[in-house]
């Protein structure tokens, strides 16, 4: 089924059929009807036979019930993976074609985890839909997932390279880069910082924001929203921006006085800066994952530093950052040293 606007009123293409609803076309109405197109009234109302939906039909209807379940950066992600990868691969098949040899074909045209990972939530939920309304008996997806590496790579920092950063950086940049190195906020939980957020007396940052594609919204997961400890080195950098921003709501702004939309925003003069130093490029987000490589290489707790970063759990930690963990390579003594001793005595 597709909906369209026809002089402002809402208009249906179903089977071959184009039928007015005698609504205005609004998003609302849009919900309704794509909720109405489920039950066998509405083809009794407008005289269709009720055949099998295509595949595309089904996943427009599990957007639209993401659309108030998600963050807004979160659906447009969706909506980007669907355009991108669904539509293009299903086109006009009918749901009762899809066999689980077409899941596989599917599958093996990615070659990012996170890709596929957004398309089969949306893709599931549409076959799931298919058996409730008994348009197939069974879902085609009991073909194995690919086991996909992310292109992405932790590449940290060392403490020479941040200390050469932080010396060259532009005005604009430093007091930014200098908390992002020494507290592993992420980049959009940086640009969303106010300083109604900073304790200079607790010596405490709270974290209750994030700013993303121009969407001001809660972090990333609940274990995100949370206060961190300002290290010296951070109170450094927050005092001196301070000086720069005055009264402003937010802590970093940009060259005309205002908050960054994006970390998009940031890019340009990040790139510039390690050019000017002789760095091999790393994106931005690696602030983060240098803080957290060099906290442990040099011996701090692995909880606190979980907490910092806002993981949900410690082993989220571990196993991101498990070569940085410094270890005590001591002699252990065991039963087994008596043993040994035993035995040269007896010797």
């Amino acid at each position: 089924m597709t909906l369209y606007n026809r002089n402002g009123m809402l208009y249906v293409r179903l089977n071959g059929k184009r039928i007015s609803t005698n609504l205005q076309d609004t998003r609302n109405n849009r919900k309704l009807v794509m909720s109405y197109h489920r039950n066998d009234t509405f083809f009794q109302k407008f005289n269709v036979t009720k055949n099998v939906p295509t595949v595309l039909e089904l996943c427009e209807d599990v957007l639209l019930e993401k659309e108030t379940q998600l963050k807004n950066t979160s659906y447009r992600s969706y909506i980007s993976m669907y355009k991108s990868r669904i539509e293009p691969f299903f086109k006009d098949k009918l749901v009762n074609e899809i066999r689980p040899i077409t899941i596989k074909e599917f599958y093996d045209g990615f070659k990012d985890a996170s890709s596929l990972t957004t398309c089969n939530a949306i893709l599931k939920e549409a076959f799931q839909k298919a058996i409730v309304y008994e348009y197939i008996e069974s879902t085609p997806f009991i073909v194995k997932r690919p086991r996909l590496k992310s292109e992405y790579k932790i590449n940290p920092f060392n403490l020479d390279e941040i200390n050469l950063i932080l010396t060259h950086a532009p005005k604009i940049l430093k007091n930014l880069l200098g908390v992002a190195f020494y507290t592993g906020m992420r980049t959009g939980e940086l640009i969303g910082l106010k300083w109604e957020d900073i304790n200079f007396q607790e010596y405490t940052i709270s974290i209750n924001r994030t700013i993303t594609v121009g969407f001001i919204q809660t972090p990333k997961t609940k274990s995100s929203k949370r206060v961190i400890d300002m290290l010296p080195q951070a109170e450094e950098f927050l005092k001196a921006q301070r000086v720069k921003t005055g009264l402003h709501e937010f802590v970093f702004l940009n060259s005309k006085g205002k908050h960054y939309n994006t970390s998009n925003n940031l890019l340009c003069i990040w790139k510039k800066l390690l050019e000017d130093i002789s760095l091999k490029y790393r994106n931005i987000y690696q602030t983060r994952h240098s803080f957290a490589s060099n906290m442990l290489s040099n011996g701090e707790d692995m909880m606190w530093v979980s907490a910092m970063l806002g993981h949900k759990n410690a082993n989220i930690t571990l196993e991101k950052y498990t070569k940085y963990i410094k270890r005590q390579r001591e002699r252990k003594s065991t039963f087994l040293d008596n043993e040994c001793t035993k035995l040269a005595h007896h010797f």
